[in-house]
C-alpha cells in the first residue's frame, strides 16, 4: 500500500495549536470535534430526579409524511421519548408546552383550523395539574388533525418601501408567496415584514419596524386576510463612530477599516461590510456594530463598533507521517497586531522526509516569513511581502530556491478578490538535463471569484479563479506568461445530504523553449490536490527519454457527496488529468484514479479519509493511495 505523502495528503500523526500571549490562551476543544472523548458524566447531562418512564404514540391524520415529521420533531415528549421525563411534573410540563408547539408548526405550514390532542393516561394534558401524580410508566398519545389548508385572501402591505425587482419577480421570495391563492404560512408573513423592514433600512431609514400585522381567518372560505402595517420611521444618515473594546488595536485604525462615512445617508450593507472588514484583519474574535436607540437633532444615527481582541501572539506545531515522505515537522509563529495596526508577521518551517532519509542533507524542507499591512491606500487594500527558501527531491527533479515577493491584495465586493506582485526567484535544478541554475522575475496577477456557501463544505454556488503571470527567467534569457484557470461548481440533489461537485483546471506556459523553462513554472499532476491514486507529482512528461514537466495540464474531477446522518458521510469520486507539451493539451493519454472516502464532520470543518487507486498507472504508481485531511477535496 502507497501512502501520499505531501500537503492535504500527509497522514496526519499529531495536530496542536497553542497561543502564546499575556491574556488567555487559544486552544482548540477536540471533544467538539471527537465527540467520543468527551466524559461519560458530561453527555449525560443533569441528573434526572424522581425518573419517570412513559411510552408513546403519535397520530397525524394526514397523507403529508413531510407535515407529520415536522409535527413529532417540534414535540418534546416524542424527541425525548428514549429518555425518562423528569417526573411527572416534568411530564405534564413538557406535554402542555408542546401544544403551542404544535400549533406553532401547524401555523408555519396554513392550517388554522386543526384539532390538537395530548393525552397522559387518557386524561387530556391541558386538564391536568403539575401537582397530580402519574404511574410509572404512562402512557402518552398524541393525536393531530390538521384541518384543511388556508390560502391568503386579501394581503396588504400599508407604507409599503419601494421593493427591489428581484423582491418582486422572483418565484418563491417572500413577497412572491405573499399573494392571494398561496399557502397562507405563517412564516411567509412574519418574513415579508422583515423583509418590508430591511427594504425600508436599504432606502435609508434604520428604525423602520412593523407597527402592526392583522390577520383574519375566514373558517367558512378557508382563506386568511392579512394587513401588514409598517411604520419606517424617518430617514438618517450615518454618525458619529465609536470604538471601545479594544485598546491594544489603534481605535482610529479600527474606525478607517470600518470605513462607515459620517454623514452620508444609512444604509445596512455599508455597516455589514464593516464588519466583515474587520473580521478579515484577524486581530479580533468578536465584532459588533450597535446602532443607537435614537437619532441625534441633526437626523444623524450614532454607532458604536464594539470589538473583542484576539490575544496578538500564536505559535502552533505538528508532526506528520507516510510511507512515501517519512516522519515530517511543521510549525509557525504568529503575531497578528505587530505594531498596533494589526500588522501581521509570521515565520513558517517545515522538514520532511526524516526517516525517509538518513542524510538530513536530503530531507524537504520549506521556511518562510511573511509581512502583511492591512489597509493601505484603501480599508479593502493589503500590502504583502514574503520570503522563502526551500528544498524539494522527487523522483523527478532535485530543487533548491529562493523567493521573494512584495504584492497588494485588494477585495473589490464580498465576492470579488484580485491581486497583483512582483517577484524574484532563484533555484538552483537537477534533473534529467543535469544541474541548471534558473533567476526568474515574475508578475502574478489573479482575480478570484467566490459564490460557494461554505468554503471548506460548500454544498450550493462556484468559485471561480484565474492568474497570469508574464515572467523572465534572465540565466536563459527565456521570456514567457504562465496562466492557470481553476472553476468548481456545486449541485444540491437532495437538499444538503447529496452534492455533486465538480472542479475542473487548466494551465499553459506561452512562450519560451520547454527545456529552458524554470521546473517551478512547468506543471506536474499527481496527488490528493490533483488525480488521486497517484504519487504526488508523479504525473510529469517524458521527451526524448527526459522526466520534466509540462508546459500545460488539464485536470478534471468529479465527486458525489452523501451525507449520512449528523456527523458522517460518504464520497465516491474520479480524478483525471493529462499533463502536456502543448499549450493546450490535444494529444495524449489522460490518468484515471477512482475511489471513495468517508467524511466525518467535526466544528474545525469536515475531516476528510479517501482511499483511492489508478486505473491506468504504472509499475511504480501505488495499488492504493490515502489520503487525510480537512476540508473536502475541493
Amino acid at each position: 500500500m502507497g501512502w501520499a505523502g505531501v500537503g492535504f495528503y500527509r497522514y496526519l500523526l499529531v495536530a496542536c495549536l497553542v497561543v502564546l500571549a499575556p491574556g488567555p490562551a487559544e486552544a482548540i476543544d477536540f471533544r467538539s470535534i471527537f465527540p467520543w472523548t468527551r466524559d461519560k458524566a458530561e453527555d449525560a447531562g443533569e441528573v434526572i430526579l424522581d425518573p419517570l418512564d412513559y411510552t408513546i404514540t403519535f397520530d397525524v391524520a394526514t397523507p403529508d409524511d413531510d407535515l407529520a415529521k415536522q409535527l413529532r420533531r417540534s414535540t418534546g415528549v416524542w424527541m425525548d421519548r428514549e429518555t425518562p421525563a423528569s417526573g411527572a411534573a416534568g411530564l405534564i410540563s413538557v406535554a402542555q408546552s408542546d401544544y403551542r408547539a404544535l400549533l406553532a408548526t401547524l401555523y408555519r405550514e396554513g392550517y388554522y383550523a386543526a384539532a390538537i390532542s395530548i393525552l397522559i393516561n387518557g386524561a387530556e394534558a391541558a386538564d391536568i395539574t403539575l401537582t397530580d401524580d402519574l404511574p410509572n410508566p404512562s402512557v402518552v398519545s398524541v393525536r393531530v388533525d390538521p384541518g384543511p389548508r388556508y390560502a391568503f385572501g386579501k394581503t396588504v402591505i400599508e407604507n409599503a418601501p419601494r421593493f427591489n425587482k428581484d423582491e418582486r419577480e422572483d418565484d418563491g421570495t417572500p413577497l412572491d408567496l405573499f399573494q392571494p391563492g398561496r399557502v397562507a404560512r405563517s412564516s411567509t408573513v412574519a418574513d415579508v415584514g422583515a423583509q418590508a423592514v430591511t427594504a425600508w433600512r436599504r432606502a435609508g431609514h434604520p428604525k423602520a419596524k412593523v407597527a402592526e400585522r392583522e390577520v383574519i381567518a375566514d373558517h367558512d372560505t378557508n382563506a386568511l386576510d392579512v394587513t401588514i402595517r409598517l411604520d419606517p420611521g424617518p430617514a438618517a444618515t450615518f454618525g458619529r463612530v465609536r470604538v471601545k473594546g479594544t485598546r491594544a488595536v489603534d481605535r482610529e485604525f479600527t474606525r478607517y477599516i470600518a470605513d462607515i462615512p459620517e454623514g452620508e445617508r444609512f444604509d445596512p450593507e455599508v455597516i455589514d461590510q464593516a464588519v466583515d472588514r474587520l473580521n478579515r484583519l484577524g486581530v479580533f474574535r468578536a465584532t459588533r456594530i450597535e446602532e443607537r436607540d435614537t437619532l441625534r437633532e441633526n437626523g444623524r444615527l450614532p454607532l458604536v463598533i464594539d470589538v473583542a481582541a484576539r490575544p496578538p501572539r500564536r505559535i502552533g506545531f505538528g508532526v506528520t507521517a507516510s510511507s512515501t515522505e517519512g516522519l515530517g515537522i511543521e510549525g509557525f509563529w504568529l503575531h497578528r497586531n505587530l505594531f498596533g495596526k494589526a500588522e501581521r508577521l509570521r515565520f513558517d518551517a517545515s522538514v520532511d522526509g526524516i526517516l525517509d532519509e538518513t542524510m538530513p542533507e536530503n530531507f524537504d524542507y520549506q521556511f518562510g516569513v511573511a509581512f502583511t499591512k492591512p489597509g493601505v491606500f484603501n480599508p479593502n487594500t493589503d500590502l504583502e511581502t514574503k520570503a522563502e527558501v526551500r528544498q524539494f527531491i522527487s523522483e523527478t527533479f532535485e530543487e533548491q530556491a529562493a523567493e521573494v515577493s512584495l504584492g497588494l491584495s485588494r477585495r473589490f465586493t464580498k465576492r470579488l478578490t484580485g491581486s497583483a506582485a512582483v517577484g524574484l526567484e532563484y533555484s538552483d535544478i537537477t534533473d534529467d538535463l543535469g544541474n541548471r541554475e534558473f533567476l526568474t522575475v515574475s508578475l502574478p496577477v489573479g482575480l478570484q471569484y467566490d459564490r460557494r456557501n461554505n468554503e471548506l463544505d460548500a454544498t450550493r454556488g462556484y468559485f471561480l479563479r484565474g492568474e497570469v503571470s508574464p515572467f523572465q527567467e534572465l540565466e536563459f534569457d527565456t521570456t514567457a506568461v504562465r496562466a492557470e484557470f481553476e472553476a468548481r461548481g456545486y449541485v444540491e440533489l437532495a437538499e444538503e445530504d447529496t452534492v455533486l461537485a465538480a472542479r475542473a483546471f487548466w494551465g499553459t506556459v506561452v512562450g519560451g523553449d520547454l527545456l529552458d523553462l524554470p521546473t517551478g513554472q512547468l506543471f506536474f499532476a499527481g496527488g490528493g490536490g490533483s488525480i488521486r491514486g497517484f504519487e504526488f507529482q508523479a504525473v510529469g512528461l517524458d521527451i526524448d527519454g527526459n522526466e520534466l514537466g509540462g508546459r500545460s495540464k488539464l485536470e478534471l474531477a468529479l465527486e458525489l457527496r452523501q451525507r449520512i446522518g449528523r456527523n458522517f458521510g460518504i464520497v465516491g469520486f474520479v480524478d483525471s488529468g493529462i499533463v502536456s507539451d502543448d499549450i493546450f493539451p490535444s494529444s495524449g493519454s489522460y490518468s484515471v484514479g477512482v475511489g471513495g472516502g468517508i467524511r466525518y464532520y467535526s466544528g474545525l470543518g469536515p475531516l476528510r479519509f479517501d482511499v483511492a487507486t489508478p486505473l491506468n498507472g504504472d509499475n511504480e504508481d501505488p495499488a492504493i493511495a490515502v489520503y487525510i485531511g480537512i476540508g473536502q477535496a475541493f
